[in-house]
């Protein structure tokens, strides 16, 4: 399986969005997400998975999409950058597929300079835009995110994944 990508394709905004399966710990169905002052834009809010408390990442904001409010029908990724776990809201999980590299198109290629994105896919399946979840956060934000955590902000009104 050299010349396969395994990848974890969701709905976004009607968008259809990959990462790579390694990066997934799991999908759970959404629950409400606790705001939290201060925090970089990139954060939603906390949330308590099986008793961790982990960032939501506003991906639609970064995507540059409109945001909407959640939606019981939506579901959380739960996934790991290099540093941390974090968990992302999207419309719809559509399942994990493989692609062979070669079938893999350079972003560079269809969108010179175009940030988050690995790669773009989809032969028979429209278009897949494959991210690179370790440059959904800067630097900046990922140390923001370390001192929300650290601080232990208290969470009365989170319901756990």
């Amino acid at each position: 399986m050299s010349g396969v990508e395994r990848l974890l394709v969701f709905a976004l905004a009607g968008l259809h969005c990959a990462l790579e399966i390694s990066k997934i710990d799991r999908i759970v169905p959404a629950v409400e997400i606790s705001p939290v002052p201060q925090a970089p834009e990139i954060v939603l809010g906390l949330v308590n998975v099986q008793g961790r408390i982990l960032p939501v990442l506003n991906i639609r904001r970064l995507f540059r999409l409109p945001a909407i409010e959640t939606a019981p029908a939506d579901r959380m990724v739960i996934a790991r950058t290099a540093n941390r776990p974090v968990v992302m809201v999207v419309d719809d999980v559509l399942g994990v597929k493989e692609f062979s590299r070669e079938d893999i198109v350079p972003p560079d290629q269809v969108y010179p300079g175009i940030e988050y994105l690995d790669g773009i896919t989809g032969i028979g399946e429209g278009i897949i835009y494959i991210y690179d979840l370790d440059s959904f956060l800067s630097s900046e934000e990922d140390a923001e995110i370390e001192q929300l955590l650290a601080a232990g902000m208290p969470m009365p009104d989170a319901r756990e994944a």
